[in-house]
């Protein structure tokens, strides 16, 4: 009976919304995959391009990866040794994960002018490519700024991100980080049930 409760409370939790959260902490995503952009040089490329295993890019036209300038006006410039991904004036890199993942977020900054602050657009999709979390900053890190910007990432309680993607005008990223995969509520319900019909079987035979 304990059994059969424990499978159910288990089987509700699974579908319960999942929670989502923006972070600016790149230490909330839990043990990542990090992919820089070194071993791209000024490519330009709409994709699909594997840039880590698991990691596929798509963007906008003009969309670079290996960048290695890129001046951001108030928010200061990129580059100068640093290799990022970019989007052209305005546009949006999207990076999709061979595993659904329960967090994902990058080092970004964005284009800025006085009159225009101008903001980016942090998205995760689910499964069937629909948005299941989106939030809209704005990056201000000043105009004598060097490769700098603010980790934005999003984490869920569950795996079901399926991407991620920035839109904005000039958007630069790096240091992409990706969570490791985690077993679905689903697997934890089977091995918790299969450990209990093991404790029965033991008892059965005691």
């Amino acid at each position: 009976m304990k059994l059969k409760l424990a499978a159910l409370a288990l089987a509700f939790a699974a579908a319960l919304p999942a929670h989502a959260a923006l972070t600016n902490n790149a230490a909330d995503i839990g043990n990542p995959l990090l992919v820089d952009f070194e071993a791209y040089d000024g490519f330009f490329t709409t994709g699909p391009e594997e840039v880590a295993p698991g990691v596929i890019f798509t963007g906008d036209a003009d969309s670079q990866l290996g960048g290695f300038i890129a001046n951001l006006g108030n928010n200061g410039i990129w580059g100068l040794g640093n290799h990022f991904a970019a989007t052209g004036n305005i546009g949006e890199l999207r990076f999709t994960f061979a595993e659904l993942t329960a967090g994902a977020g990058a080092l970004v900054n964005h284009f800025a002018m006085n009159d225009f602050p101008f903001s980016v657009v942090v998205s995760a999709y689910g499964d069937n490519n629909q948005i299941i979390e989106t939030y809209t900053l704005a990056v201000s890190t000043g105009e004598a700024s060097l490769n700098e910007g603010l980790f934005l990432g999003i984490t869920r309680d569950v795996a079901d991100i399926r991407s991620i993607s920035f839109k904005g005008n000039g958007v630069v990223l790096d240091n992409l980080a990706v969570a490791a995969p985690v077993p679905e509520p689903e697997t934890y319900a089977l091995l918790l049930a299969g450990l209990g019909l093991i404790g029965m079987a033991v008892r059965r035979r005691a």
